[in-house]
C-alpha cells in the first residue's frame, strides 16, 4: 500500500513542465483570458520567489478554510509539524514565526496552543524566508515563517463572515466576523473569532531497554497505551486604527486579545516486564490537564516621509503580556506491584507570567534608483516568571512535592543595530547586510537559590544576489548566519508530566545554536524554481532522554550536541494540464546529520530523506471549483529519532453563491487516514518506540460571506 502513496504524488509530479511567460519571479496557475464572451479571471500566483523568500499564496485555496494555522503550516510545502507543534523547515529545526511581520516571544508550547486556535480563514499568504536579511531578527536557525493575515482596504465598510463545521472523531466549529471602515484618512478593522476543536488521540508507547555489557540481553520492557480527548477553545478579537495625516506622515494603533483553554483528558495502562517475560508491574492511570491563555497585545506605530527622495522612518512600539495556567491531575491505581516504587496520585499548578517590550526604529534610505540602504536599531526586553507546585497524595493527605516544585523567574534583553544596503543593475541585483545582536538573559531558580547571568554579542552577516539572464531565466545565491537561542521553557528545569511514567523537564545549562546557511538558486519564467541549499549549526540543540531505572520514568530534555549539517535540493514547478487543470508541486530532497556527544555514547546521525507536495486546482464550471493537495514524507530524522515516512492525501471542493459574495466549501483531510505520528530512537542501550494515531481525517462544511 505505501507504494500507491508515493506514487499518487509523483505522477503529477512528473507532468510539471516549464513554459514561456514574461513573468520573472513567480509561479502562476492561471491568466486571465476571454473565450466566447466569458471573461476567466487569473489567480494570485501559487508561488511567488523573490530575491530573500518564497511567497505561498493560500488566500483562494478551497482547502485553507476551515482548519487551524498549524495544519495549514503542515500543508505548506517544506514545513513539517512534529505532534508537539514544533516547526521544522526543509529538515531543520529551530523556525522563527512572525504574524504579520511580527515575531513570536511565545515558547514553542505556548506558540503550538496559539495556531492551534487561529482560524486558517484568516491567512492571506505564507512567507517562507530561508535566508533572511539582516533586517530581520537573527533568531531561528532554519529561517522565518511570516504568516500574513488577511486586511481589507476597500472604501467604506466591508467585511467578511464565516462558519465551519467539521467532524473528526469529534465535532469542530470555527465562525468569526471581520469589518473595515475607511473613509478618507481615517481606517478602523477589528474581528472576532470562536473556535472549538475537539480531537482524540490514541497512543502507545513502548521501550526496551538492554544490558550494556551484554547488548543482546533484555533486561526491561514498557508497554503504554492511552487515549486522549482534547478539546481546545479559543476566542481571538483585535481592534486596530490608521490615520493618515498627510501623504507623508500616518500613525497607527492596534490592540490583539487571544484568550483560550485547551484540556487533555486521557485514560490509559502502563505495564513494566522484568525481565521482559515477567510483569513487574501494571498501572492503570486518569490523568487531566486543564491549560488557560490570556494573551493581549498593545501596538503602536507611526511612518514618516522625509523628502521627494522618499526617505523613510517607520516607528514600531509594542507590549504583549500573556498568562498561561497548566492545572494537572494524575491519578494511578496499581493493579500489580511487585517493587519498591509507591504510584501516588500527584496534581501540579504551573503559571507562566510573560511580559515583553519591544522599540524599533528602521530608516529607509533610496539614494538613487540603484542605490538604497536600510538601517535601523530595536530592543526587545522580556520577563517570564514561572512559578511550579506539585503535590503527592498520601493516604487522604496531599504532600507538597519539594523535589519537582520550582519557582523560576527568567529576564532577557536583546538589543540590535543593522545596516542593509542595496544595489539595482540592468540585470544584477545585490544585497550586503550586518546585524549586530547584544543579549542579556538572566535566570533565577528562586527555590534552589541557583542564579546564573550571560552576556553576549554576536555579528551576523548577510548577502545576496540575483542575476536576471533574460526574461525567462534567472539565478540567484544568499548566504546568512542565524541564532535559535533556547526559550524560557527549553531552560526552565521545572517537571511537566505526561503521565506517571514521562515527564518534560527543561535544561538551565542549554547554549544557544548559531548556524551558517546558504543557497543557489534557479528560475525559468512563472514555472520552475530551483535551488541546492547547504547549513551547518554549531551546539545544535535536540531532544534527549533519560530512564531511570529504579522508578521506570522517562525523562526528555534539550541537551546541545555538537554540530549538524542539512543539504539539499529543492524543485518546484507548475503548469497548466489542461484548460480546466493546473498544477504545483514541490520536490524536496535533503540530508540531515547529527554530530557530538550525549552521557558518553557517541552521536553520529544521518538520513537521507525527501519529501514530495502536489497541489491540483480543478476549474469544474462556473462558480465550482475543486483542489486535491497529496504530500508525502519519507523516514527522517529528529535529532537523536527517527519518524516514519507517512502520506497526505486532501480534497476540497467550493462553490460562488449570491454573485460571487457568498462561497460554500466542502473539505476532507487525511481521507487514506495515512498520517499519522511514529517515531524511533534507538541510543544508549534502549530503544524507544512512540506511535499516535491522529485525529487527522476530518470532514468540514465552511460557508463564508462577504458583506
Amino acid at each position: 500500500m505505501k507504494k500507491h502513496y508515493i506514487w499518487l504524488p509523483l505522477m503529477a509530479s512528473l507532468n510539471a513542465y516549464g513554459q514561456t511567460e514574461s513573468q520573472n519571479d513567480s509561479l502562476q496557475t492561471e491568466k486571465t483570458s476571454e473565450i466566447s464572451g466569458i471573461v476567466i479571471k487569473g489567480n494570485k500566483a501559487v508561488f511567488q520567489q523573490k530575491a530573500d523568500k518564497m511567497i505561498f499564496n493560500v488566500e483562494n485555496s478551497v482547502l485553507s478554510d476551515g482548519t487551524t494555522v498549524l495544519e495549514l503550516l503542515g500543508k505548506t510545502p517544506g514545513v513539517v509539524v512534529s505532534q508537539e507543534g514544533e516547526l521544522s523547515l526543509r529538515g531543520k529545526r529551530g523556525v522563527s514565526v512572525m504574524i504579520n511581520g511580527k515575531l513570536s516571544s511565545l515558547s514553542t508550547k505556548e506558540l503550538a496552543n496559539l495556531l492551534r486556535s487561529t482560524n486558517s480563514t484568516l491567512v492571506k499568504n505564507i512567507e517562507i524566508i530561508a535566508n533572511p536579511s539582516s533586517k530581520y531578527d537573527a533568531a531561528g536557525n532554519a529561517g522565518i515563517i511570516n504568516i500574513v493575515l488577511k486586511k481589507s482596504s476597500l472604501e467604506g465598510i466591508s467585511g467578511t463572515y464565516y462558519l465551519n463545521g467539521g467532524r473528526g472523531r469529534k465535532n469542530r466549529l470555527n465562525t468569526g466576523l471581520s469589518l473595515n471602515y475607511t473613509h478618507k484618512k481615517l481606517s478602523l478593522h477589528g474581528d472576532y473569532s470562536y473556535t472549538f476543536r475537539g480531537e482524540e488521540e490514541r497512543r502507545d508507547f513502548s521501550q526496551v531497554f538492554y544490558d550494556e555489557k551484554q547488548p543482546q540481553q533484555m533486561t526491561r520492557k514498557t508497554d503504554q497505551h492511552s487515549i486522549t480527548n482534547e478539546p481546545l477553545t479559543s476566542n481571538n478579537f483585535k481592534f486596530g486604527a490608521d490615520y493618515a495625516f498627510s501623504d507623508k506622515t500616518s500613525i497607527g494603533a492596534l490592540f490583539d486579545a487571544k484568550i483560550g483553554r485547551y484540556e487533555d483528558f486521557s485514560k490509559g495502562e502502563n505495564s513494566i516486564f522484568q525481565p521482559a517475560d515477567h510483569l513487574f508491574a501494571q498501572v492503570v492511570s486518569d490523568n487531566k490537564s486543564k491549560e488557560n491563555w490570556y494573551d493581549y497585545t498593545y501596538n503602536l506605530k507611526g511612518t514618516h516621509i522625509f523628502n521627494d527622495k522618499e526617505y523613510k522612518v517607520d516607528v514600531d512600539l509594542e507590549y504583549e503580556t500573556s498568562r498561561f495556567t497548566s492545572l494537572q491531575n494524575q491519578f494511578s491505581e496499581a493493579l500489580v506491584n511487585e517493587g519498591t516504587e509507591q504510584f501516588n496520585n500527584r496534581r501540579g499548578n504551573i503559571a507562566s507570567r510573560l511580559k515583553v517590550f519591544n522599540a524599533k526604529v528602521d530608516f529607509t534610505l533610496p539614494f538613487s534608483e540603484r542605490h538604497s540602504l536600510e538601517t535601523g536599531l530595536k530592543s526587545t526586553i522580556k520577563s517570564n516568571n514561572n512559578p511550579s507546585e506539585y503535590f503527592i497524595q498520601q493516604g487522604e493527605e496531599w504532600i507538597h512535592d519539594d523535589q519537582a516544585s520550582n519557582e523560576y523567574v527568567y529576564k532577557e534583553q536583546i538589543h540590535a543595530l543593522y545596516a542593509n544596503y542595496k544595489l539595482n543593475l540592468t540585470k544584477w541585483t545585490f544585497q550586503l547586510g550586518l546585524r549586530t545582536e547584544m543579549t542579556d538573559t538572566d535566570i533565577n531558580q528562586k527555590t534552589s537559590q541557583e542564579q546564573r547571568k550571560r552576556n553576549y554579542t554576536n555579528l551576523f552577516p548577510s548577502a545576496s544576489i540575483k542575476y536576471q539572464v533574460n526574461d525567462q531565466h534567472g539565478l540567484y545565491a544568499s548566504y546568512s548566519k542565524r541564532i535559535n537561542r533556547p526559550s524560557h521553557f527549553d531552560l526552565n528545569p521545572f517537571r511537566f508530566y505526561d503521565d506517571p511514567f514521562n515527564y518534560w523537564q527543561g535544561n538551565p545549562n542549554l547554549n544557544p545554536e548559531f548556524t551558517h546557511a546558504t543557497e543557489l538558486g534557479y528560475t525559468w519564467g512563472k514555472y520552475i524554481i530551483a535551488s541546492a541549499y547547504f547549513s551547518v549549526t554549531n551546539d545544535v540543540m535536540t531532544e534527549v532522554y533519560n530512564y531511570q531505572p529504579d522508578t521506570g520514568i522517562l525523562v526528555k530534555t534539550q541537551d546541545n550536541l555538537n554540530k549538524s549539517y542539512v543539504y539539499g535540493a529543492n524543485l518546484t514547478a507548475t503548469t497548466k494540464l489542461f484548460n480546466f487543470w493546473s498544477l504545483t508541486s514541490m520536490l524536496n530532497v535533503f540530508n540531515t546529520e547529527y554530530k557530538g556527544n550525549y552521557q558518553n555514547y557517541a552521536v553520529n546521525s544521518s538520513q537521507l530523506a525527501f519529501t514530495l507536495n502536489a497541489q491540483n486546482s480543478f476549474s469544474i464550471a462556473k462558480g465550482i471549483k475543486a483542489e486535491a493537495n497529496a504530500q508525502y514524507f519519507s523516514k527522517s530524522n529528529i535529532g537523536l529519532f527517527i519518524r516514519d515516512a507517512y502520506f497526505d492525501l486532501t480534497l476540497g471542493v467550493s462553490k460562488t453563491l449570491w454573485k460571487d459574495k457568498a462561497t460554500l466549501k466542502l473539505a476532507v483531510t487525511d481521507l487514506l487516514k495515512t498520517n499519522n505520528y511514529r517515531v524511533t530512537g534507538d541510543n544508549f542501550s534502549s530503544t524507544i518506540r512512540q506511535k499516535y494515531n491522529l485525529d487527522s481525517r476530518v470532514v468540514t462544511l465552511s460557508f463564508n460571506y462577504k458583506l
